[in-house]
């Protein structure tokens, strides 16, 4: 049974970008996933703990035991997120960028406020000179008292990087088990592309975010960039994640398939969830501010 979360007293009312229910049905994984996965040169690390992994409570992140139902976003544009979301920046200043609105989206405020490397080649324009910055990554959480849990977002659906603007690169996810002091810090799904193709890649967002790392992935039946999609997270039991677009459960390949995914011990007994924004394939990165990300969230504990 799921529990509505009272709404932020501060949210707007019903709007058109408000999440929708579908009816859910697997999606069935393409034959090349497997192929696909080895060309990514990833390994399967969802048993390995980082070398400073360890069970960290959530009021160490956050005194709030504040939490929402839904954020339509519907509010002037800011350079903060607002309502009762703890920005990942004011946890680590040195790792993330803040989280903004713009035209009732979320956005990355400023993309230039942290340096950073590469971690890995990146398959996006160098979003500034030589490569040196790792602009445009952002999230925000709350702490919902739970560790099972539904967090839905409306990604805006910008993610083809041979598009002109606005249809640009920016990724969103909802973000499980945000964990502060640990270099994997949360657990998500992001929606891009390889190749030309739309893919989805479900692993930890690092702290800092050159620690990406993607544990399992799958390519996406379509997706016409600009269009709005619904992704879920969904853990019906602490540390176990299933993923769903538009309402219907996704596949990653054979050894996976609609299997929960496993998330890092270390992460699994955090009760912090919520959303990161991802835009650092836009260029100029003067753009980032004005290309949202997520249109709307929300997020439910499942009993």
């Amino acid at each position: 049974m799921q529990k509505q979360i009272p709404e932020h007293k501060g949210m707007q009312g019903q709007s058109a970008r408000r999440l929708r229910r579908a009816r859910r049905a697997p999606v069935p994984a393409t034959f090349i996933t497997a192929l696909l996965i080895a060309s990514l040169a990833f390994s399967d690390g969802s048993e390995e703990l980082a070398a400073d992994s360890r069970p960290t409570n959530a009021g160490d992140a956050t005194a709030t035991a504040e939490f929402l139902r839904s954020d339509d976003f519907e509010r002037d544009n800011a350079q903060a997120i607002g309502g009762v979301w703890t920005d990942c920046k004011t946890i680590h200043p040195d790792f993330f960028e803040p989280l903004g609105i713009h035209d009732g989206g979320v956005v990355i405020a400023d993309p230039f406020t942290r340096p950073g490397l590469y971690g890995q080649k990146q398959r996006c324009p160098t979003p500034l000179e030589e490569g040196r910055m790792y602009p445009g990554i952002g999230c925000a959480f709350v702490d919902t008292g739970s560790t099972t849990v539904s967090v839905k977002i409306i990604w805006s659906g910008n993610h083809g990087i041979s598009k002109p603007l606005p249809v640009a690169h920016v990724e969103a996810t909802p973000l499980l088990y945000v964990t502060p002091g640990n270099s994997r810090f949360g657990f998500g799904a992001w929606i891009s592309e390889f190749w030309g193709k739309p893919i989805v890649f479900a692993g930890y967002l690092g702290a800092p975010v050159e620690n990406f790392e993607v544990v399992v992935a799958t390519l996406l039946d379509a997706h016409e960039p600009g269009t709005p999609r619904e992704l879920e997270l969904r853990a019906e039991k602490a540390g176990e994640v299933t993923v769903w677009i538009d309402g219907k459960q996704l596949a990653f390949g054979e050894k996976q398939g609609l299997k929960p995914i496993r998330v890092d011990d270390a992460l699994a007994h955090s009760t912090l969830h919520g959303i990161t924004v991802d835009a650092h394939c836009v260029k100029p990165a003067s753009e980032v501010p004005l290309i949202k990300g997520i249109e709307s969230a929300s997020i439910e504990v499942i009993d």
